[in-house]
């Protein structure tokens, strides 16, 4: 269902052979690790100071406060398999063989070997029980192999609209799902697995194995204003937003402010919050922007389109959302009939293509849904949009000044195929928005995210 393919942005085409080229010698700067398990591993007490990441391989590997790769503890029966690492764009990676292999086959995220996006305080909040990932099954197989992984894994969510399993590797058995993944035993070299399917070190996964995914964190910024944007010019002519159903995917919806108190017409909570309340303040604001009715300031700070009604995906917890959380926000919210989706959250780019990226890309062409979405707050540098508004559907909102200039935090591209985004900028410094009573910071914003809003 997923390609590593950016189709459609200017005919690129990466190849297994360029992808294993590249994975192999076309970085900045390659190092092999053999086990050091005996030199600065968790397991023995050494290795103060560094961050450790457990890779889906049931490896671990430790870094320092500049992400770079200072040891490797591998795990059970993999003492035998090298572990490369390098550094693209300013993210490590420390790939072992045997998944080298199969992410130059396609079937393996790169992702899921990027530590420096492991080691963040976020990702590892998010992984403290274990890692996420997303398996996606294919073929005729797939039953069998959906039971297999979900023997050695946690099921957090299932979806179904892109046939796939969210799961959590368990800590105590890190290496486990690799096995089920690989049909394999826990090690390289170790022989056939289950049925004799195949060894880990063969660049293919079980049959009915499609793909694996890390389920990525995404967290939220802030959105925009509307003056200069023409709202109030579109609205003389008698276009204010109704009939238009706007899901705002976020950290939930302050539905008793007055701004918002006749808008929202559906929730439905995604995380592992009790309900669908806003606590960070960031949905509230999202959805005040975009349609907001301005009652509390007697129209004053009135949203975009304020006759459109609004769905509140609660999709964002302290620690933001899974990759996985915010496809199945994207279901439920066409399920309900949204025009427009606002996504106002990202995190790191990579070269392919994601689950959430291919989502969005096939719901736009199958059901016509608009995705409206932020480029990121990590500017001013070339090459720093983020996913999900890296995806070729999205319609794509850099933040500009007072004065019509680029936000000096505002993500620009190009993107990793050299595609241009974002597609469009609105304004995004300096943004007065409404707050939740549960929201302490202050009315205004110094620092905001761009228009996500219709």
């Amino acid at each position: 269902m997923f390609s590593t393919r950016q189709q459609g942005r200017g005919a690129v085409n990466v190849t297994t052979a360029l992808v294993a080229a590249a994975l192999v010698a076309g970085m900045t700067s390659t190092n092999a690790f053999a086990d050091t398990r005996t030199a600065g591993s968790p397991a023995d007490g050494a290795g103060a100071g560094l961050r450790w990441v457990t890779l889906v391989t049931g490896d671990r590997v430790g870094i320092d406060a500049r992400d770079r790769v200072v040891s490797v503890d591998q795990g059970e029966g993999r003492d035998r398999v090298p572990v490369r690492s390098w550094t693209e764009r300013g993210r490590t990676y420390a790939v072992p063989a045997d998944a080298q292999r199969l992410i130059a086959a396609g079937k393996l995220d790169r992702r899921l070997f990027d530590v420096t996006g492991l080691g963040t305080p976020e990702s590892r909040r998010a992984y403290r029980d274990g890692l996420k990932v997303v398996v996606e099954y294919a073929g005729r197989s797939a039953a069998g192999a959906r039971k297999g992984v979900r023997a050695d894994a946690k099921v957090a969510r299932t979806l179904p609209s892109i046939d796939a399993d969210a799961v959590t590797v368990p800590k105590k058995d890190a290496g486990g799902l690799w096995a089920a993944l690989t049909g394999a035993g826990s090690g390289a070299g170790a022989g056939a697995g289950a049925g004799g399917a195949r060894t880990a070190g063969a660049a293919g996964t079980v049959p009915g194995i499609e793909r694996v995914w890390l389920d990525a964190v995404y967290t939220p910024t802030l959105d925009t204003s509307v003056g200069r944007i023409g709202a109030p010019k579109v609205w003389q002519s008698g276009y204010d937003g109704k009939g238009v159903t706007i899901a705002v995917l976020d950290s939930g919806v302050d539905d008793t402010h007055p701004d918002l108190a006749t808008q929202v017409v559906g929730a439905a909570n995604f995380t592992s919050s009790p309900d669908t309340r806003d606590r960070h303040g960031h949905g509230t604001h999202i959805a005040s922007i975009a349609a907001g009715t301005g009652a509390r300031s007697g129209g004053k700070y009135q949203g975009v389109a304020p006759g459109a009604k609004i769905l509140n995906g609660k999709i964002m917890d302290d620690n933001g959302t899974m990759e996985s959380g915010a496809i199945a926000a994207v279901d439920w919210a066409v399920g309900r009939g949204a025009d427009i989706v606002s996504m106002s959250f990202g995190t790191g780019d990579s070269p392919d293509i994601n689950p959430l990226e291919a989502h969005i890309n096939r719901v736009t062409k199958e059901k016509g849904v608009l995705f409206t979405v932020s480029a990121g707050n990590e500017g001013p540098n070339a090459g720093t949009v983020g996913s999900p508004g890296s995806a070729e559907a999205a319609l794509t909102v850099g933040a500009v000044d007072d004065a019509d200039r680029i936000a000096p935090f505002s993500s620009v591209g190009p993107l990793h195929d050299g595609a241009i985004k974002p597609d469009v900028t609105a304004p995004g410094v300096g943004i007065t928005r409404r707050r939740p009573p549960a929201a302490s910071s202050p009315s205004r914003s110094a620092r905001t995210r761009p228009a996500t809003s219709p």
